[in-house]
Formats: C-alpha cells, structure tokens, sequence
C-alpha cells in the first residue's frame, strides 16, 4: 500500500482498466511507453513496491489513461 491515499486509488483504477480493456493497453504497452519493466510495472499497480519510483509510475500511468481513454 502507498502513503498516499490518491496513489493507492490511481493504482486499483489503473489496473482495473487495463484487466476490461486488455486490446487498447497493457503491462507491457504501458511498461515500454514508460521505459520500465512489465515485471516493474504489474509490481507497481499491484502495489507490492511501493517505492518513491513506482508512486510515481502509478501516478503517471494513471494520467495517461485518464488523457487519452478517459477513464
């Protein structure tokens, strides 16, 4: 779990997008865009790291699919 509350929410939302919309994105489309691993990102979104690294992942990942699919 992140500190923050926000994150922890960007995250679940994030990840639940991706698990209904599996032929506009994925891990791996998102790890590649971002320059991470899928393995740093599915960590990410599961929020089993919690680094200051995947926080901002999470965040960033989240905003790009809030710009371009509107979630």
């Amino acid at each position: 779990m992140f500190i923050k509350m926000e994150t922890n929410s960007r995250a679940e939302a994030s990840k639940s997008w991706l698990a209904n919309h599996k032929d506009l994105e994925t891990q791996g489309t998102l790890a590649k865009r971002f320059g991470k691993s899928r393995t740093f990102v599915s960590l990410s979104l599961g929020k089993k790291s919690v680094t200051n690294a995947s926080e901002k992942l999470v965040n960033e990942i989240y905003e790009y699919l809030s710009k371009k699919y509107g979630i």
